[in-house]
């Protein structure tokens, strides 16, 4: 297998990428392709001593987090996003990581890349550490939606949870301002109306922000406006929390006393560090595109390359075609 890592754009400095590519390849043993600036990746890694382990392709201009998406198509056709996403489209990798712009890197997977056959509108998934893990979807990329994009989002949903996942019979809710079926705006009242009779979905209703962490459901659909707003601050609130642990047990005493506390505290806070995760999947692409923070170091890149992984082998693009088009998997 071979995974394509756009290494600019992130926040970090190259040569974080590159290093969470020699993390990954001496963990996972497939083969990673460095893009980017190919002076600066090759530099970094004689460092490292893994110069005969990774191809390298020269795409030296960025599109920055500060740029117009649209740009990708336009004045940064060349760069590294887009050659990465136009090799994996044809049939030289088989998927894409990226922390850079989320906003090209959604235009350029459906641009380059294109949806999976008989998907109308993909959709940025995030895996959530509640007390089981939740998948939100969708988290930033469709800021407007249509009632039949959020049937559609529930299915992609339900697929990943169960494929990759290996959440039985997903159940699927609809985030929204009250559990009654009647709340919220017009178009959140016809995708409830929707979902409720849509086959192959185990749909349990609209779910409250408040009630997101307690085990409500497996997949949790919205716009991706909502979905940002909640997930952003979900990592907040998590940062917070953790702060004012370490900041209840400070002291010499009050270490003593809180040393188990604090103990668990380091559990949670892994839990909850978007490094583990690594990134988020665009489900409904025609391969597999991973959104990785672009807050993303070296750990945080190596996880996404095992998520990259993981989401090519399991076959879930496949099935999505397959519910597309009428017709079971294969």
């Amino acid at each position: 297998m071979k995974i394509i890592l756009d290494v600019m754009g992130g926040d970090k400095d190259v040569a974080e990428f590159v290093k969470g590519a020699v993390m990954a390849k001496a963990e996972y043993g497939e083969d990673v392709v460095l893009v980017g600036d190919e002076a600066k990746i090759r530099e970094i890694l004689s460092q490292e001593n893994a110069e005969d382990g990774f191809t390298v392709v020269n795409a030296p201009d960025v599109i920055t987090m500060e740029d117009n998406p649209l740009s990708i198509r336009r004045e940064h056709r060349a760069c590294s996003m887009a050659t990465a996403l136009r090799m994996v489209a044809g049939g030289e990798g088989d998927a894409v990581v990226s922390a850079g712009n989320t906003g090209a890197l959604f235009i350029g997977a459906t641009g380059f890349v294109h949806c999976a056959e008989g998907v109308r509108r993909a959709a940025l998934a995030s895996v959530i550490p509640m007390e089981k893990p939740l998948l939100l979807l969708d988290c930033g990329a469709n800021a407007e939606v249509t009632p039949e994009f959020l049937v559609q989002f529930a299915h992609l949903g339900s697929i990943y949870m169960n494929r990759v996942m290996g959440v039985e019979n997903p159940r699927v809710g609809l985030l929204n301002n009250g559990a009654e079926a009647h709340k919220g705006t017009p178009i959140y009242k016809e995708a409830h109306a929707l979902l409720a009779k849509e086959e192959g979905i185990h749909f349990v209703g609209n779910i409250e922000g408040k009630d997101v962490p307690f085990d409500k459901c497996d997949v949790l659909v919205c716009d991706g406006f909502a979905g940002n707003i909640l997930l952003k601050t979900i990592e907040g609130t998590s940062k917070f929390v953790l702060k004012q642990f370490s900041g209840i047990f400070s002291g010499v005493l009050g270490k003593l006393a809180g040393a188990m506390v604090l103990k668990k505290a380091k559990g949670l806070k892994q839990r909850f560090d978007a490094k583990e995760y690594g990134g988020a999947p665009f489900l409904g692409i025609a391969k597999p595109v991973i959104k990785a923070h672009g807050n993303s170091d070296a750990k945080a890149i190596k996880n996404a390359i095992r998520q990259a992984i993981a989401y090519a082998k399991t076959g879930v693009i496949a099935e999505i075609e397959a519910l597309a088009a009428g017709q079971p998997a294969q």
